[in-house]
């Protein structure tokens, strides 16, 4: 072989190389710029899909807010009514110079007392977004609803409790001293018993600690919406 074969040859070789060299990293450069732009948008999907998730919970909790604001003004006149009907109970005649006169009040707030207020309590939209993996940058927020939601059961297994005690001790017990469907006592002599006074005090100890488990719950959801959620949908 020529001696200006060989250097041609050798000339081919290394444009070979660079040429290849050159569409390696061309292919490199394009697969890399794609994958970012691929994370880049399943970022951009993931944020749009959190934030939507996010604006259901507010929904949510709005919802919550509005039904506790409601429960709590009715509340607080459902326990009134019955520390009224206890101070009568235990007076023992004295605030009234006449037995009808006695009688008609108990009367009164005997039947304004016949009822219970369960708050109607939104979970899907709580329970769904604590479940969800979308982000890694709201876990103080997704905290602060594990907290609420940990409070939404207390509550919701307290009102429960609540509500089937006052069903079976305090309609069971006047069943046969009162008529309800005409809102008339019959006789009473069980409803001024000291076993109807007890139970008319346990009313108020389990009205007490469900209106304060209330409170506490909607004063968690009032700072997760207004100090939290405000400031991630931004």
């Amino acid at each position: 072989m020529k001696f200006g074969t060989s250097r041609r040859l050798a000339k081919i070789k290394k444009a070979d190389v660079i040429t290849y060299t050159i569409e390696i990293f061309i292919v490199i450069f394009g697969i890399t710029v794609a994958y970012q732009l691929n994370v880049l948008y399943e970022d951009s999907k993931d944020l749009k899909l959190e934030k939507a998730a996010i604006e259901k919970v507010r929904t949510e909790l709005e919802l919550n807010i509005t039904e506790f604001d409601k429960l709590i003004d009715e509340r607080l006149e459902l326990i009134e009514n019955e520390n009224q009907l206890a101070q009568i109970l235990y007076s023992g005649g004295y605030l009234y110079a006449e037995d009808d006169l006695e009688n008609q009040e108990i009367s009164k707030y005997l039947f304004a007392i016949n009822k219970t207020y369960k708050p109607n309590l939104q979970f899907e939209g709580l329970n769904y977004y604590i479940n969800t993996n979308y982000t890694t940058s709201n876990s103080d927020l997704k905290n602060s609803l594990l907290t609420l939601k940990n409070k939404y059961v207390a509550l919701k297994e307290v009102a429960q409790y609540y509500t089937s005690m006052k069903e079976k001790y305090y309609n069971d017990f006047l069943i046969k001293d009162v008529d309800f469907g005409l809102q008339k006592v019959v006789n009473y002599e069980r409803i001024k018993s000291i076993e109807f006074k007890n139970l008319i005090l346990n009313l108020i100890e389990n009205e007490i600690e469900l209106n304060r488990l209330l409170e506490e719950a909607n004063n968690i959801a009032i700072d997760i919406v207004d100090l939290n959620i405000k400031e991630k949908l931004k």
